[in-house]
């Protein structure tokens, strides 16, 4: 039996629509910007279905979420451990690497990191660009 909200795991075109959409779109995007595309690609595909599949991409480790603490949150297509920037001005959502390697936070505390979220505000170079 499945579960109401739980999005059955054999292929559908509508499921591989969105993936492919998503996967193409290197912007960390919200829910919203996805369900924009796929509807200029399939107009039937709902909201809805959009959600679940990248809830659904999320628990099978195919996607992660981005908390954007004063607006929607972002999905990434990246999922190994890494940072993120949120320009404060224009919104844009960019990867972060760190000097600091994750093995080393491990060795120090002694902690089987798993995951996490880092996200830095500030301004991105085009918006500083503008200003100046």
């Amino acid at each position: 039996m499945t579960e109401k909200n739980e999005i059955k795991t054999r292929n559908t075109k509508q499921k591989e629509t969105v993936i492919s959409i998503f996967s193409a779109m290197h912007n960390h995007p919200t829910a919203e910007m996805v369900c924009n595309e796929v509807a200029k690609v399939d107009p039937t595909i709902g909201r809805a279905t959009v959600y679940r599949i990248l809830n659904y991409m999320i628990k099978k480790g195919t996607a992660i979420k981005v908390p954007i603490y004063d607006g929607a949150d972002r999905f990434d297509i990246t999922v190994k451990p890494h940072f993120h920037a949120k320009c404060r001005l224009c919104g844009k959502v960019m990867d972060v690497t760190s000097d600091m390697k994750l093995p080393k936070v491990s060795e120090a505390f002694g902690f089987d990191i798993e995951g996490g979220s880092v996200l830095y505000y500030g301004r991105c170079a085009e918006c500083l660009k503008k200003i100046n």
